[in-house]
């Protein structure tokens, strides 16, 4: 009804088309939820002006929203880079950056250590569309330069590596990467912007699973992909043809979760330190992964490379995976479940879910333990956290 005026209509006509809203400017203090699958033009001459991009506008959201866009330009701030594109999952995000990156014949290089999910990927999927996929340890800076081939397209690494937390020198990494004409492509979900950058850092694109530190609060799943106008450009027209973008109510939610990123990081970053240092000098625990602890073999290069240590802290506990099981069970505060990047501590246990996809052999080469557990560190009051770890590693005899 463009009038806004409601004759003599039937009901089901009244009820399709009232309460569409004023059709006027109206400015919210806060990013609407534009939950409409397309839009509306003034006539048909706009509508070919926007549809053939002579007049910014939007048409379908697939395409394009107002509200993932506000989503998009936030990340890409935050990320330094120039522009952003959203996808329904992390996931979707990493296979839409890849896609957009090789063709049948080329190579793609990637970190040893690295979420499973993404493991799985490389391993079976792009192999079957002719990428070639191989594994190096990149914190052995010699391999990593003889492993490159002259159809090596994409370097893939985590600067902060899931879940054993080791650290790649993502500036010396990116320049071996520029001599042999390769993209560096950054999952940064473990340190997101207020701990690296990894675009100043001599990357080329960055991605996030949105799920995680920036949602925040564990209700949203989702992905983004941020770099040069360019990339972005080939990334949307994967996401757009694939279909995997972001919905605008996700990301409203993820928009929401981003604007207190810094305060939780920090809190948490705090709280993760001080549950290191005490699960370090607990008897019951062998082993202890973080990069604030000066324990830690690239402790100083963390300290060189990011803004705080971070949120993530994994440990190794005697007894394998049965004592995993007892402790897990034990957890009052600590929920025991998968994902992270909550504002709640989380523990999982990576060799059963993140990790699972990969070999036994695999994981024990590279530290992923039956007996490693994974922690994401909350906002919570450290004390309490502390006395639910002790309670749960106390009783697990």
């Amino acid at each position: 009804m463009k009038d806004g005026k409601f004759k003599k209509l039937g009901f089901s006509t009244l009820a399709v088309h009232s309460g569409k809203g004023k059709k006027q400017p109206v400015h919210s203090h806060v990013i609407p939820i534009y939950q409409t699958v397309n839009f509306e033009y003034e006539n048909f001459d706009q509508k070919l002006r926007i549809s053939s991009e002579e007049e910014p506008g939007y048409i379908y959201t697939r395409y394009g929203n107002p509200t993932i866009d506000a989503l998009n330009e936030a990340v890409a701030v935050l990320e330094q880079g120039e522009e952003a594109f959203s996808f329904a999952s992390g996931m979707a995000a990493i296979s839409a950056a890849l896609i957009a990156l090789t063709d049948p014949g080329d190579h793609i290089l990637a970190s040893s250590v690295i979420y499973g999910g993404t493991y799985n990927l490389l391993t079976n999927f792009f192999p079957k569309h002719g990428v070639d996929v191989s594994f190096v340890d990149v914190w052995d800076h010699d391999a990593v330069g003889k492993n490159f081939r002259g159809n090596t397209k994409v370097l893939y690494v985590e600067p902060m590596m899931n879940p054993t937390l080791q650290i790649a020198e993502l500036p010396y990494l990116s320049e071996i990467a520029k001599e042999k004409g390769a993209f560096v492509l950054v999952d940064n979900t473990f340190t997101p912007p207020y701990l690296f950058s990894p675009l100043s850092n001599g990357a080329d694109g960055v991605l996030h699973s949105t799920t995680k530190f920036i949602g925040g609060h564990g209700d949203t799943i989702g992905g983004i992909v941020v770099g040069s106008q360019g990339f972005i450009e080939k990334v949307k027209e994967i996401g757009r043809v694939y279909g995997g973008v972001m919905s605008p109510f996700n990301a409203w939610i993820t928009l929401r979760g981003l604007r207190t990123l810094g305060i939780r990081l920090e809190k948490s970053s705090k709280n993760a330190l001080e549950l290191a240092l005490f699960l370090e000098n607990h008897p019951k625990v062998p082993k202890v992964n973080y990069p604030g602890l000066e324990s830690h073999p690239q402790h100083n290069l963390a300290k060189r490379l990011f803004g705080d240590f971070g949120c993530m802290v994994s440990f190794e506990v005697k007894g394998g995976l049965d004592t995993v099981k007892k402790v897990s069970d034990r957890f009052k505060i600590i929920t025991s479940t998968v994902s992270l990047g909550e504002v709640d501590t989380v523990a999982s246990h990576p060799a059963s879910s993140s990790h699972s996809m990969m070999s036994l052999e695999y994981r024990e080469k590279y530290g992923i333990t039956d007996g490693l557990i994974r922690l994401s560190v909350g906002i919570e009051d450290v004390e309490d956290l502390k006395e639910d770890l002790g309670q749960a590693l106390g009783n697990s005899e």
